[in-house]
């Protein structure tokens, strides 16, 4: 016979048993709003502007074969951005099909990657705190999962997560940048020599692929908080020595420098360009008339921090509370409200993007979406102590994800489609394609430059022409022509056709809030 003393010997205690409730649900919470994401990233059309560009350069350089230099137009470069994410979407789109989810498909996946990343940095927090005697387990076990649950439910990764655009790329660079050097040289001695000059290198390669994702500026948003918190925290002469600098760097170029020299050899002046004209004038000379993809986007002075918050959404509250809690207990000198050199790199991180364009005017919000990484870190690694210490946290921890997690869903499978289909040419070319049947006919569009919608869903047959009347030509009793114009132009479409040879009819066939198709003649 076997006499056991205590069953509460082999069995958890309610502590553990609350904190293995509390991650369970936190998963449940981060892996349904993924899977949320992934079986909706096919069911809406790409929007202009960013989306559908992207997807037709992909898309072009699938049809083109010509994977050095991107193209908005087949024999038009693309200087704009380095051509990380147009390769990812262009394998895709080989793989699956050129399709929405094919096109979505890479930035989900580095979602999922800066996830990861983000659920690893707040565990080593944790770590560190176990050999100072400053853990609490039930917490450390806690916060990865909050971590990742507050990025997830944010409001911008969400969008981000499953939009055709350069940011997850460049953002899961950075974080990867952020997180090797925390590990190499942050954590100090935590980790073993041979581990912390492979974080050393993979910081090096990170930044490669951050060269090619949207070129120098990821040097800006890695070597800022770097900087500082080498001044801050006295660690120059340290930072120096713990990073394989020389050999590091010289592996970094090696994965991007041979895409930068092919593109200037086929397309010159693109280094001009990029290195100089985006990432230089544009910020220095007032009215930089060089920009040739776009135009600027003015916004008040310190406005970025509005745009921090709505990309945080409903979290927003619970970062601000959990700020002012944690400067309160620092004022009253708490022992576990110090900012140590990890808190203190986190912190840098999550500030340097922010504070950085808080007094640029040229200023877009996909600009805070590298903030909410460490932001969540911070805030999830606090908010776990916080729910084993008072209900009133545990309640606001709550509140704040399952009121995110609804919105999100709801806004996905209502607000999202409805809006995307005001803003993109989709219904448009279908109607064409429909009418085109019966009464054939080419696509024009009377402007310089088509939409970028209106070619990806044409798969490229729409011909953009500035003059009206060549727009018209061939229109007439028996030939039809299909013209896409801005909504609201039906007066001088009308005048035009009437002055043109035959004074074909005039037909409209559809419109949107961007565009309206007229069928002329026929």
């Amino acid at each position: 016979m076997f006499a056991f003393s205590s069953m509460t010997d082999f069995s958890m205690t309610d502590e553990e048993a609350r904190g293995r409730r509390v991650r369970w649900i936190l998963a449940l919470v981060v892996f349904s709003i993924l899977a949320v994401r992934l079986v909706t990233l096919g069911t809406y059309a790409l929007m202009d502007t960013t989306e559908a560009r992207y997807g037709e350069i992909a898309r072009v350089m699938l049809v083109t074969g010509n994977y050095i230099t991107p193209q908005e137009i087949p024999g038009v470069p693309f200087w704009a951005k380095p051509p990380l994410y147009v390769w990812l979407s262009a394998i895709s789109i080989r793989l699956l099909g050129v399709n929405e989810f094919a096109l979505r498909l890479p930035s989900f996946l580095c979602s999922l990657g800066i996830l990861a990343l983000c659920f690893l940095w707040t565990r080593t927090l944790f770590e560190d705190d176990r050999r100072t005697g400053a853990a609490e387990d039930t917490a450390a076990r806690i916060a990865p999962w909050l971590a990742t649950a507050l990025l997830s439910t944010s409001v911008l990764f969400f969008v981000s997560a499953g939009a055709v655009m350069t940011d997850p790329s460049l953002d899961l660079s950075i974080t990867a940048m952020w997180l090797a050097f925390h590990q190499a040289v942050v954590r100090g001695d935590a980790l073993p020599e041979r581990r912390r000059r492979a974080w050393g290198y993979a910081f090096f390669i990170a930044a490669g692929f951050g060269m090619l994702a949207k070129g120098p500026v990821i040097l800006m948003y890695v070597g800022g908080p770097i900087a500082l918190w080498a001044l801050w925290q006295r660690k120059i002469a340290y930072t120096w020595k713990a990073m394989p600098w020389v050999p590091g760097m010289a592996l970094g170029l090696a994965i991007c420098v041979p895409w930068y020299v092919l593109a200037e050899i086929r397309t010159p002046g693109y280094l001009r360009y990029f290195l100089i004209g985006e990432h230089i004038m544009r910020f220095l000379k007032p009215g930089w008339k060089g920009d040739l993809y776009g135009h600027p986007h003015i916004e008040p002075l310190g406005s970025i921090w509005l745009e921090l918050a709505g990309s945080l959404g409903v979290a927003t509250l619970l970062s601000v509370a959990g700020a002012i809690a944690a400067l309160r207990a620092r004022l009253q000198g708490a022992a576990d409200a110090r900012v140590d050199g990890a808190r203190a790199f986190l912190l840098l991180c999550a500030l340097f993007p922010v504070a950085f364009f808080t007094f640029a005017a040229n200023i877009i919000w996909t600009y805070v979406l590298h903030s909410l990484g460490p932001i969540a870190v911070l805030v999830g690694a606090w908010g776990a102590r916080a729910m084993g210490r008072a209900a009133i946290w545990r309640a606001s921890v709550w509140t704040t994800i399952g009121a995110a997690w609804l919105v999100l869903v709801v806004a996905i499978f209502t607000w999202v489609p409805h809006h995307v289909l005001r803003h993109t040419a989709v219904a448009l070319v279908a109607r064409w394609r429909a009418q085109a049947r019966t009464e054939p006919g080419p696509l024009r569009y009377w402007g310089r430059k088509a939409p970028a919608s209106l070619r990806y869903y044409s798969r490229g047959a729409v011909a953009a022409e500035p003059n009206l009347a060549l727009a018209l030509h061939g229109a007439d009793g028996a030939h039809a022509v299909y013209l896409v114009t801005n909504p609201g132009e039906k007066g001088l479409v009308e005048q035009a056709a009437r002055s043109a040879p035959g004074r074909p009819a005039v037909r409209l066939l559809g419109e949107n809030v961007d565009m309206a198709l007229w069928e002329i003649g026929g």
